[in-house]
């Protein structure tokens, strides 16, 4: 059943609607709680922009003269594959947002609650993808073009859970893979329309936060599994391996927080923990990055690399950036003055000197 749908159905089931609800109904979800006008300044700031490759950082959260996005929290971004001007929030609690001017102001469009994971069809970016709480019920949702409806195309059994992570391949966008917030992966080949399980032999039960395709090939993908370790699979999901053992010989990676593949080189991924941040190389070894000592006091939630050049590296650490343009040798830092933490940093693929950030409390 498409939102739509589901959305007059409630409305004809409860007939006493709270303002909260005929909020929902008309705009897609509530409001940000910071509503009234607020400074315009990186204390505020929940989306971030730079266009000079991080040196100067910019708050954009403008909706209009009298509302703002300074009361969301980011929890995932997607930016247009060809159109980098256009960008989507997903957030814990306020719906999804979109800005086709860069940043400069947002447009609330309707959707689920909360939005967990945001994609593009890299080939048909008309086509996106996203999962969020709809009712209380994780699902997984399916846009075909620009305006036109969300439509689920998987769900949840029962309420409690969540798809914390969504992941579409490059080379066959057709193919998908969700993680949920109980350690579940599911994978489709077609678009959604199907979804398979993969077997794991020791299921954690812990959250999926992050899945990345690696660059030579979509049947090998990582998959972080939030504060416990990393699985890999080389074959499309027919079999799973733990790679978490082979980088604890360097160093605990067990506080996992995020991951992210090189763009270019086959079997380079990095993972972001609550010890810095480990580099799995192309022969299959592993290495700890040399990161600033003091970074490695908060966990590591983000990592983006240059997808024009892969030894510019950037990660975030509470609330600060950090950039290296020497395969993590170096460190720039960017010390931002916010009031919450940079959950994401995205590099624009056609002009990587434009990077955006999403900010949001831990």
């Amino acid at each position: 059943m498409n939102l739509v749908k589901e959305k007059n159905m409630n409305k004809r089931i409860f007939l006493a609607l709270s303002l909260f609800g005929i909020t929902f109904l008309l705009s897609g979800c509530s409001l940000p709680t910071s509503v009234l006008p607020v400074k315009n300044t990186i204390a505020n700031a929940t989306f971030l922009k730079s266009e000079d490759g991080g040196g100067v950082w910019n708050p954009k959260i403008k909706i209009d003269d009298k509302k703002n996005i300074a009361g969301v929290d980011v929890l995932t971004m997607a930016i247009h594959p060809i159109d980098q001007n256009i960008v989507y929030l997903g957030t814990a609690a306020n719906g999804l947002f979109v800005t086709k001017d860069g940043g400069e102001n947002w447009t609330q469009i309707a959707y689920a609650d909360k939005a967990y994971g945001l994609l593009f069809d890299p080939r048909n970016p008309d086509i996106m993808y996203g999962s969020g709480i709809f009712n209380g019920r994780a699902k997984i949702f399916k846009r075909l073009a620009e305006g036109q409806e969300w439509k689920e195309i998987y769900t949840e059994p029962a309420d409690g859970t969540t798809i914390s992570s969504l992941a579409i391949s490059n080379r066959n966008p057709q193919i998908l893979y969700a993680g949920t917030s109980n350690g579940v992966i599911i994978k489709t080949t077609d678009g959604g329309q199907t979804w398979v399980n993969l077997k794991m032999e020791n299921n954690s039960n812990a959250p999926i936060v992050n899945i990345g395709f690696d660059a030579a090939s979509d049947a090998h993908v990582f998959f972080a599994v939030f504060q416990t370790g990393i699985l890999e699979t080389r074959n499309g999901g027919a079999t799973l391996e733990d790679a978490t053992k082979q980088i604890d010989k360097i160093g605990n990676v067990s506080s996992v927080f995020t991951l992210t593949t090189d763009p270019y080189f086959p079997g380079v991924v990095y993972a972001g923990t609550g010890n810095g941040i480990f580099r799995r190389n192309g022969d299959g070894s592993w290495n700890a990055l040399n990161l600033i000592e003091s970074s490695k006091a908060f966990p590591v939630r983000s990592i983006a690399v240059n997808p024009l050049n892969s030894r510019e590296i950037m990660y975030s650490s509470a609330k600060a950036i950090y950039k290296s343009t020497d395969g993590g040798q170096k460190w720039s830092t960017f010390q931002l003055d916010t009031n919450k933490d940079i959950s994401i940093i995205k590099y624009d693929v056609v002009n990587p000197a434009r990077i955006y950030a999403g900010l949001r409390k831990f």
